[in-house]
């Protein structure tokens, strides 16, 4: 690699060839960048690691090895795998150029709507199961099958991300050699042992048995007891969570408990004999009836600059979080934040969170308590000339340097952007702060910043 990542301020950011356009996504491992190909001239999305896992995880062994897996999920080319595009390395950051795709995630799918149908469970398993089939055939176990890492895109498909690589990427405190989410991963995956795509074959049980059932097979009581559960085996069979059991449920449920065996040997030997299993026991899968379902919903000419969920602090926004999530339990969060999304102020975003309440009483209370912690934001934002005259430019670098091994080299741009709309020092700190998803690290970065 020749190409020098250039970053200069008030011109063009590159990493490599790549132009860096803005910021797609954080999360507690890395940053996926906005960028674009100049030889195509086409988007992608450029994903990289945070300098301080790296060390953690062995510095240049930890390099050549995610290096060697990246190529390898490169060569796998399915309609239902995000595409791996480049391999690049900029001193010690590695970054992973890949297909960038218009979608949503399962995740926010199963959150933010009604249940599935089963036709449409259906239509999401079996490309699901498509995409790890490819990437068993390639040598690859994907080690991290989850609702985040599925991708629903707008016409109707199916793509899997982080494939490969998860064992390089998903480094969660779940205890040395393992990798993945506690909750998808299959026993011997638990015990940090080596895995087969038998370990997928699990992950994507209970990703069915979520669907169906509309919650996971093993909840609550912290790692520890949910490996006690898992290595246990005792479940219920997904469709007795259901008032009215479908036609074919004994069918449903055995697929989906022998992929949860707790023995790879008792599971289905690969995705194709789950896929089989399911296709026998589910309605007949349209592909093209998921391209309304799955479409992201976006108000036109309205980003989070212009609403509330740009103008609200981190604090106030967990505040704000904090009450809905008391009173209406984990889909507060949820609410909390589309209504902020989709309000350019204080009274929409009021009227858009009390629209999800139902007792009289209990929308007066929680209105006065929103309009106190929201007093701060009533107000229209700064001007981003009256913002930059009262932030000098050496706190900007500051922040900036402060900021850097947390998302990269975008960090000078990062604060420039967020100091044009921040009313002061202390709010655009606490701006920046919100762009750190680990929250140690966010602690880390207040403290330093003062």
């Amino acid at each position: 690699m020749t190409d020098a990542t250039v970053i200069v301020p008030g011109g063009r950011r590159f990493i490599g060839k790549y132009r860096v356009d803005g910021v797609l996504g954080e999360g507690a491992m890395g940053v996926v960048y906005e960028g674009h190909d100049p030889d195509i001239e086409r988007p992608v999305a450029i994903k990289t690691v945070h300098p301080h896992l790296i060390e953690a995880a062995g510095g240049q062994e930890w390099l050549a090895r995610f290096a060697r897996e990246a190529r390898a999920a490169g060569r796998a080319l399915h309609p239902n795998l995000v595409t791996v595009f480049d391999f690049l390395q900029e001193g010690r950051i590695p970054y992973l150029v890949m297909e960038k795709v218009r979608s949503t995630t399962l995740e926010d799918r199963l959150a933010a709507r009604p249940p599935l149908t089963l036709a449409e469970i259906h239509a999401i398993l079996r490309q699901v199961l498509a995409g790890l089939d490819c990437i068993h055939r390639a040598g690859i176990v994907h080690r991290d099958l989850k609702p985040a890492n599925v991708m629903l895109t707008e016409g109707g498909g199916v793509k899997l991300t982080d494939f490969g690589i998860a064992r390089l990427t998903a480094m969660d405190a779940t205890g040395a050699g393992m990798v993945g989410t506690p909750s998808y991963m299959a026993p011997e995956q638990f015990a940090g042992g080596d895995v087969d795509p038998r370990a997928d074959v699990y992950a994507c049980g209970v990703l069915a048995y979520e669907l169906v059932a509309g919650r996971k097979p093993y909840q609550g009581g912290g790692v520890e007891a949910l490996f006690a559960a898992v290595r246990k085996g005792d479940v219920a069979p997904p469709t007795s969570w259901l008032e009215t059991p479908p036609e074919g449920a004994e069918a449903l449920d055995r697929a989906i408990l022998k992929a949860l065996s707790v023995d790879p040997d008792d599971r289905f030997p690969d995705a194709a004999a789950l896929a089989e299993a399911l296709a026998g026991a589910l309605p007949a899968a349209d592909r093209a009836g998921l391209s309304d379902t799955f479409a992201p919903r976006r108000r036109p000419g309205r980003g989070p600059e212009g609403t509330m969920l740009g103008r609200l602090s981190s604090h106030t926004m967990l505040e704000v979080e904090r009450q809905l999530v008391a009173r209406m339990g984990p889909m507060g969060r949820i609410i909390a934040r589309r209504a902020a999304a989709g309000a350019a102020d204080a009274e929409q975003m009021i009227a858009a969170v009390l629209s999800e309440l139902s007792a009289a009483g209990e929308a007066q209370s929680m209105r006065e308590s929103m309009l106190r912690l929201l007093a701060d934001a009533a107000a229209p934002p700064a001007t981003p000339a009256a913002a930059a005259a009262a932030i000098p430019p050496e706190e900007l670098a500051r922040l900036a340097d402060l900021l850097r091994p947390h998302v990269g080299p975008i960090a000078l741009v990062m604060v420039r952007r967020k100091a044009a709309r921040a009313a002061s020092s202390r709010a655009l700190t606490e701006a920046l702060a919100d762009a750190i998803p680990d929250a140690t690290d966010r602690a880390r970065f207040l403290r330093d910043a003062g």
